[in-house]
């Protein structure tokens, strides 16, 4: 279960992040693609480093 809380957070937040940037600089969902995509990323990460998985 907290791997996928890993992966879920990292998405929202990243990807929350990514939409935040879009609305500042007038694009469409590329900055958000990219956060969400990061996000992933990065929660795979956390689950390998602290989890061992």
């Amino acid at each position: 279960m907290t791997a996928v809380t890993y992966l879920i957070a990292g998405m929202l937040t990243w990807g929350g992040i990514g939409w935040l940037v879009d609305h500042w600089a007038g694009t469409k969902g590329i900055f958000a693609g990219i956060g969400a995509v990061l996000g992933i990323g990065l929660g795979v990460y956390l689950i390998v480093r602290r989890l061992g998985a």
